[in-house]
Formats: structure tokens, sequence, C-alpha cells
């Protein structure tokens, strides 16, 4: 791994030289509001560093297909209200050096229960110090406010909290031992929702409704939630990485493999994840499990109801689009999923704005038609989603990228919450949902 000590001694001196010859007067009449200063270093895999970092806030992405890699350290700005959005955009368009990392909420509107206090409607945070990583380097960026260096005392003390943001120690884990496991709903309570839902598909133009169900794993300490990322990471190597820590006690990360969508300029590219089969160690035990997600008629429909409504809203934006696989199998360490992916171009360049308003939540989380998924979900689910199943990525001015955070934890002082949803449509059966979801919080059970 990088030498962090070199790292952050070389920093220092490049900038305190550069400085000298700045003009700052004039750096003053731009129009930017901050300043970022870029060093070129070793490549870095940063999900390494990630456990070395010791100020917070913290966050960090990791796209599934490795193409970006982002760690955030610190925070200039938080939005937390999706008014805000306009601001943001504003800043990463007058800006192209800015990123923004972080999350929003699966739904604004409902309910909050205690364990999502702190995590309003949305949390994007513009770090201090940003390392990216791609296939082809790895940079590091510093991000100054211009007040904060607008003279000789300022530029001192910013020097001095840039040396403190560069300092790493390795995460030292704290090991914990599960005392005992809630489950909200009860198996019973569960049976209850489903045919609650079931009757709703039935007696109403509803074709599908995603509803969930979460655990609540209680230690004999304070969790350790860097401990519980990195132990997950090693069972998610096709999935995305992301970790959002404000600093607040409260952590949540996500090891999904959906992807929301990933932005280019005009160029979009989302994925149709859904209907679920388990993986076995057996070879042909597996290959059972993939001939029966193929052929079944329920989660096929599943699968064709989220594929055609992302199509439909493609189509709506006037997208030329491009259907790559009609469904494929898409293995991961302990479940298997039925999988299309889909690229278009967009007639005119979107922002991650309209995007989320558009394609957030796909039928694949939420349900279809949305808003009776909505009032059904509402009805039936018994506790708050929170940042479950919402977007979660970063933006920049030359791109974005949202992933769903299904697969995914929170940590609230000596308790984890884990979550696992399923959709139900005609033909689905309490029992058989009930496992689905025990299977999509495996990963973290076998950690724990």
């Amino acid at each position: 791994m990088i030498n962090l000590l070199e790292l952050k001694h070389s920093v220092i001196r490049q900038l305190s030289e550069h400085w000298k010859q700045v003009d700052f007067d004039n750096l003053s009449k731009d129009k930017k509001r901050f300043v970022t200063y870029k060093f070129k270093i070793e490549k870095t895999k940063l999900s390494n560093l990630l456990g070395h970092v010791i100020h917070r806030p913290l966050n960090y992405f990791k796209s599934k297909d490795n193409s970006k890699e982002i760690l955030g350290i610190g925070s200039h700005i938080t939005y937390t209200k999706k008014y805000d959005y306009n601001k943001l955009l504003g800043l990463i368009e007058s800006d192209n050096d800015l990123v923004f990392l972080g999350a929003q909420r699966f739904d604004s509107n409902t309910k909050r229960d205690d364990a999502w206090s702190g995590f309003d409607e949305c949390h994007f945070t513009l770090p201090k110090i940003i390392f990216e990583t791609t296939p082809e380097s790895t940079v590091l960026k510093v991000v100054f406010n211009k007040k904060s260096i607008s003279t000789e005392d300022k530029r001192s003390n910013a020097l001095f909290e840039l040396e403190a943001y560069l300092n790493f120690i390795r995460h030292e884990f704290t090991v914990t031992k599960p005392r005992e496991v809630a489950t909200y709903p009860s198996k019973d309570q569960w049976s209850n929702m489903v045919d609650y839902c079931l009757n709703t598909l039935s007696t109403t133009p509803l074709e599908k409704v995603v509803i969930a169900r979460k655990e609540i794993v209680e230690f004999d300490r304070l969790a350790d939630p860097m401990a519980i990322f990195e132990k997950n990471m090693k069972n998610a190597n096709d999935s995305y990485l992301m970790y959002l820590d404000p600093g607040d006690g409260k952590v949540f990360m996500s090891f999904t493999p959906e992807k929301l969508f990933k932005l280019n300029n005009r160029e979009i590219s989302l994925d149709c994840l859904a209907g679920t089969r388990p993986r076995s160690n057996d070879f042909e035990a597996d290959l059972k499990f993939q001939s029966e997600l193929m052929s079944s008629a329920k989660e096929l429909n599943e699968h064709r109801i989220v594929t055609r409504e992302i199509q439909e809203k493609l189509s709506n934006l006037g997208a030329d689009v491009r259907v790559e696989n009609k469904e494929s199998i898409l293995k991961l360490k302990f479940i298997q999923h039925l999988h299309t992916h889909i690229n278009a171009t967009l007639p005119e360049r979107s922002n991650f704005a309209v995007l989320l308003n558009t394609f957030h939540p796909t039928p694949a989380v939420g349900g279809r038609p949305w808003e009776m998924a909505k009032k059904c979900i509402e009805q039936a689910e018994p506790f708050d989603r929170g940042l479950y199943a919402g977007p979660m990525g970063y933006i920049s001015a030359e791109s974005c990228e949202f992933a769903v955070a299904i697969r995914s934890a929170l940590t609230e002082e000596t308790k984890l919450h884990l979550f696992g949803g399923c959709g139900l449509v005609t033909g689905s059966e309490a029992e058989s949902e009930w496992v689905e979801t025990q299977n999509k919080m495996k990963n973290f059970e076998i950690t724990l």
C-alpha cells in the first residue's frame, strides 16, 4: 500500500511551495467558491485505505465493475434536503473538480423512526479530501474554500488542518458477539403482511409490490461498523461497495449488485434485477436453481415488470433504448438473480436530480404502479426503511452513478439493523418469500 506518511509530507511541501507563487488577490476574483489541488499518486486500492482513516465524515463508493472508486474525508458542505439539489447542481456545473457522495431516503414522505435520526431526506457531502481511483490511476484532490486560504495566517491554519486530515492509523477492530436477534415483523406478522398484499394485488390494478423486513442484531458492546464492512467486502466482489459515516455514531453501508443508473454525458446505463434463487456449492444443484429461475413464470413476470417500466420511462425521455440481453443470470456469493442490462442515449444532457426523480424507486424495490404500491408498503411494513433501498452514489460534473442500496445495514450504538426485501406478484407465497429475504441477509449473518 502507498506510504501514507510520505504522501502527507509531499502534499504539504508541494502546496507550501506552490502558494508562494500564487496571486491570491487575483484568485479571489474567480467566481468559483472552492479551489482544488490535484496530486497524482501511486495507484491505490482505496478499500485498503478505508480502515486507516481517522477523521469523519467518511464516505466511500466503489462501482461493481471497478471502473470507479472514491474515498471522501471531511465535509465542506452536506445537503440534507432534496430542495437543495439545485444548489448542488450549481456548484458542480461551475466547478468540474468537485465530487459529492451520499444517499437519498427510499421515501422522503414516510414517517421516521429513531434508528434513522440524523439522516434527513438525503445526505450528500462535498469532502475536503477526495481520493479517486480509476483503472488508469489514483488522484488525490485537496479541496479548499477560497476564503480559508485568503491570507497567510489562514493558509497556515489550512495546512495545519490538512496535515491532521492526512494522518492515517490502522483501525483496531473491536471483537463483538451477537447477544440476541429480533425480527421485524415476526414470521406470523409476515404471513399477514403477505396476505394483505396478495389481496390488494387480486382486487386492484396493482401488478407488483415489494415488501421488506429487518433483523436487529444486539451486540454485547458497541457495534464496530468498519469491522463489519471489511468482513463483508470479501463476499461482495461483484457488487457495489458503499459506506456512509456522517460522524454522529451511526453508519450506513451497502453491498448491492443493483445499479440504478450511470450517466456520462448523454449515455445512460441501468440494471433490471428481480427474481431470485439461492446458490449452492454443489454444481448440479446450483444449475437446478438457475434452471428454475429461468423457467419460473412467476419470477419472469416479476422481472419483466421492472424491465418494462424502465424501458417505458426511457422512451418517455425520448431516449434511444438498447436492451443488451432479454434475461440472463447474475450469480452472487449466496443468491442468483434474473438480470437485464439496458443502455440508452438521451436526446439531451440530463442531471442526477431529474434522473433520480424519474427512475427511483424502480419496481424492483417499490412496485408497479408506484403510487398504489407505496400505499400498500405504508400499510404493511412496521418500520421505516430510511436509506435502505434508496439511491446511493456519487455526483460530479462529468458523470454520476447511483446504486440501489439493498443488501444493506445500519449500525446504531450496540445494534446492527439488517434489511431484506422481496417482490410480490400473483402466485407469491409467504414462506418462500421469507426464505428469500433470509438469503438476502445471509452475507451479513455469516460474517457475524
